[in-house]
């Protein structure tokens, strides 16, 4: 089999997830809070919103997240907190 065909399998198959996964981390600042001195959610759900940067991985081309269904804050997020999404 030749190196083109061996290629033109591979595109056939996909590429597995884990080719894919991306990881973004950010250290909350000031500029992060809300009124009650927490970060507010809006920044945490662009942070979360690694699936897009997945997406676009995944594909290699632009991808956008297009709906969210639900969003749970079980904790507030403080300054100096380094967020992992």
């Amino acid at each position: 089999m030749t190196n083109q065909a061996q290629d033109a399998e591979l595109e056939l198959l996909g590429k597995p997830t884990s080719a894919s996964r991306t990881t973004l981390s950010r250290i909350m600042t000031g500029s992060d809070t809300n009124l009650l001195g927490t970060v507010h959610g809006g920044v945490i759900m662009k942070l979360v919103d690694a699936a897009g940067a997945v997406a676009g991985r995944h594909s290699e081309g632009p991808a956008v997240t297009a709906s969210m269904d639900e969003m749970a804050f079980l904790e507030p997020v403080r300054v100096g907190d380094l967020v992992h999404g």
